[in-house]
Parts: structure tokens; sequence; C-alpha cells
């Protein structure tokens, strides 16, 4: 039986796009309060790689990863609503405002890219949910609502996420003088397995316990906004 190779190679195909910085998500545009720990003294590669880590496991991996992984569960469901209910909780526990506006902005944008790209209704008909609305759309629900319709599975949505996320952190980090482009490399690299660790945490939690626990990051996130001067939008 012959069988087409790209049928094969189409979800990583998938997932590299997704997870690739060029792809127009606008999360290079966010330091996500990295630039205000810079601005109170954070200095080094080791500095960052232990904040990295912080990010991931406090944060990330009960918020915006452990979202992703229910709105693929959703979407397998076909249940647009619990798909809502999950947004809305992402919403209500980002904290800082900037960052919230920053993941609905982003989000929406996605939403409709990936109406365009992937031709499915349901992308279509989610975004336009969220028209006129202030708590649908985040940057994590839209990817992985991308990563459900090129045929990605939960894991792989909420890996792409984290991986995204690490790779904006780091990125924002070399534009803030902290370390260089091999530097920033090295630090992804190594924390693969942290990333692992932060997609592992959701496996057996409720869409209900989104949330995450990471004060600090929460109060950089949320001094931000006044700074005299900075460079990213979050």
């Amino acid at each position: 039986m012959n069988t087409n190779p790209t049928d094969h190679a189409a979800p990583l195909l998938a997932a590299l796009q997704l997870g690739d910085s060029f792809f127009p998500s606008g999360m290079f545009t966010q330091s996500h309060g990295l630039e205000q720990f810079v601005a109170r003294g954070l200095r080094d590669a080791a500095e960052l790689a232990e904040l990295l880590h912080c990010y991931l496991l406090d944060q990330a991996a009960y918020s915006d990863a452990l979202a992703a992984r229910w709105a693929v569960r959703a979407m397998v469901a076909a249940d647009l609503d619990l798909l809502q209910t999950i947004d809305q909780r992402l919403t209500a526990f980002k904290l800082a405002p900037e960052a919230r506006a920053a993941s609905l902005r982003c989000g929406r944008q996605m939403l409709h890219l990936g109406a365009l790209l992937s031709g499915k209704e349901e992308l279509k008909h989610y975004a336009d949910r969220g028209v006129g609305t202030r708590d649908l759309g985040n940057q994590a629900v839209a990817l992985a609502l991308l990563a459900w319709s090129a045929g990605l599975d939960e894991e792989a949505a909420v890996a792409v996420e984290l991986h995204g996320f690490a790779t904006s952190l780091v990125s924002a980090a070399v534009r803030l003088g902290i370390c260089d482009h091999i530097g920033a490399q090295r630090l992804i690299w190594q924390a693969r397995p942290v990333i692992a660790a932060a997609g592992a945490v959701g496996r057996e939690l409720h869409w209900r316990d989104i949330g995450g626990f990471a004060p600090i990051i929460e109060q950089m996130q949320c001094r931000h906004a006044y700074a005299e001067t900075h460079m990213f939008v979050s």
C-alpha cells in the first residue's frame, strides 16, 4: 500500500512552523516582565537560567500550558463553550494588565491567521466569538487551536507553547544584553528537561486548576507599565 510521505511529516512541519520565531505570534514584543528584573539587577546567564525555570514551572505550567492542553481537548470534543470557559479563566488569572492585554492581542491575531492558513471553520467561529469581548482569544488558546487544526495532539501543543515561551523570554534577554545568541541557544537547549517537566504538570490537572503562583514574577510584570522607559510592551 502506497502512502504519501508528507502525511507523516505534516504534524512535525506544523509544529516547527508554529514554534518558529518567524511565525507572527507577537511574542517578540514581550519581555514577560524580564525587563524589570534586569532593571533591578539581573545580570548574567546563570541568573537568567534560574529565572527561566521558575517562569516555566511556577507560572506557565499552570496557566498557558494547562490552558493549551485543555483547549485541544475541548476541540477534540467539539465543545466551543468549554473552550470559551477555559479561555476566560486564563484571562482571569493573568493578573498583570499589560501581560493580559498582550496575550489577547497576540491571540486574536493568531486566530484570524489560523483561520486563513487552515481553512478550519471552527477557528473563524471562535475568532468571531471574541469580537467585542475583553476576555477571549488568549495567545496560548489560539496556538492550541492552530495546533489542533494541523493535527497535533495535546502533548505537542503544550510543547510548542512552552518552547515558544522560552524562546520569547530568552530572545528578550539577548536584546536586553544579558546574554549573546550562543548563550541564548545554550539556555534553551539546557531547558529542555524543564520544558518537558512543565508540560507534564498538566496531564492530571483539570482546567479549573488553571492559575499558578509566581508572585515575584507577577509583581515585575505589573511594574513594567510604570517604568519611565522600556523596550517591550510587557
